[in-house]
């Protein structure tokens, strides 16, 4: 995505992209993004909670306004203890995705080489 949004920000069409994964959105360098800590799938917010999703879909737009240079902007959402995620893969159990980290993963050595330039 942040390949897309590098392109079209080159023949002038505004982008923002609205993610969940720090590492990813820092190793893509998008022009423009907002982070907002939810985990991934959810990042226009929860799951049938329109006011959560109104609220993090307006306050990212917002991000065409607020940013002016490359950057990555922090949300103010917070996912909420109690706000389980139950895994497609095997229903009723608890999501187990890893902890969290920011800095930038890669699958290898030459893809990290990549991004950094």
């Amino acid at each position: 995505m942040s390949l897309i949004a590098r392109h079209f920000e080159s023949i002038g069409l505004p982008t923002l992209i609205l993610g969940s994964a720090l590492d990813i959105l820092t190793a893509g360098r998008p022009p423009r993004a907002m982070f907002v800590n939810y985990p991934l799938g959810f990042e226009s917010g929860r799951f049938g909670d329109k006011t959560d999703q109104f609220a993090v879909v307006r306050q990212a737009l917002g991000g065409f306004e607020s940013i002016t240079t490359p950057t990555i902007e922090s949300m103010d959402f917070e996912w909420q203890a109690g706000w389980d995620i139950v895994n497609e893969r095997e229903k009723n159990t608890l999501d187990s995705r890893s902890q969290r980290t920011t800095e930038p993963q890669y699958q290898t050595e030459a893809d990290r080489r990549a991004a950094e330039n």
